[in-house]
């Protein structure tokens, strides 16, 4: 298999018409980390405390889509075996947005899709919808990175509430002034409290993850 990616919590490797993902060990997680800020080598205790919360996370995020009713096709119908995750391999999204006007379809999409999460009881935590989702060959948005995912309605209205797609990297690195304009203006219309009331429905559930 040959490695195509690598992020915090996964090494990823193409399959074809899948992708296949690891788990990262503490030492990849290291590197990593200080790769991304330097100055976490003189802050050992934080580097430490950023390593745990990713392991924990990771953890907490696979079980709990393995104990809940979620439509598999959101997450580019993952398969979850051991210490592997495998998904269809898919478009990153960022690719899609070089034209401005097909960039607006693609983002109008990529909000539908929030809400159908929604409606399967999870949502995104950072919106880089840039880099975490990616489009099908059909023209579907699916979530590719599922470390960045959370059950838990008062996460979700307190970044709805804080407008937190503002603060990722997506919204300030990856779109022009103008696509910012509309995303920003097109998420506050869509991601509401009322909306999401209207349409938030928790998944079922089967057993209990350990790590809650």
């Amino acid at each position: 298999m040959k490695k195509i990616g690598q992020g915090l919590q996964f090494n990823v490797y193409d399959q074809g018409e899948t992708v296949r993902k690891t788990y990262t060990t503490k030492l990849q997680m290291i590197v990593i980390l200080i790769r991304w800020s330097p100055m976490l080598l003189f802050n050992i205790r934080l580097l430490n405390k950023t390593i745990n919360i990713a392991i924990r996370e990771r953890a907490s995020a696979i079980c709990e889509i393995e104990r809940r009713g979620i439509k598999r096709s959101l997450l580019a119908n993952l398969k979850h075996d051991g210490n592997t995750i495998v998904q269809d391999k898919v478009l990153v999204l960022g690719d899609k947005l070089s034209d401005n006007d097909e960039a607006k379809t693609w983002i109008d999409k990529y909000i539908a899709f929030i809400i159908a999460c929604w409606k399967n009881g999870f949502s995104e935590k950072t919106y880089n919808f840039t880099i975490n989702n990616g489009t099908t060959e059909r023209g579907d948005v699916v979530l590719m990175d599922i470390g960045e995912i959370t059950f838990k309605r008062s996460e979700i209205l307190e970044a709805i509430e804080s407008k937190r797609w503002r603060t990722s990297w997506s919204y300030k690195k990856d779109l022009s002034q103008e696509l910012r304009r509309y995303y920003d203006k097109a998420m506050s219309d869509n991601l509401t409290q009322k909306n999401f009331e209207k349409y938030w429905k928790p998944s079922n559930t089967y057993g209990q993850c350990i790590h809650q």
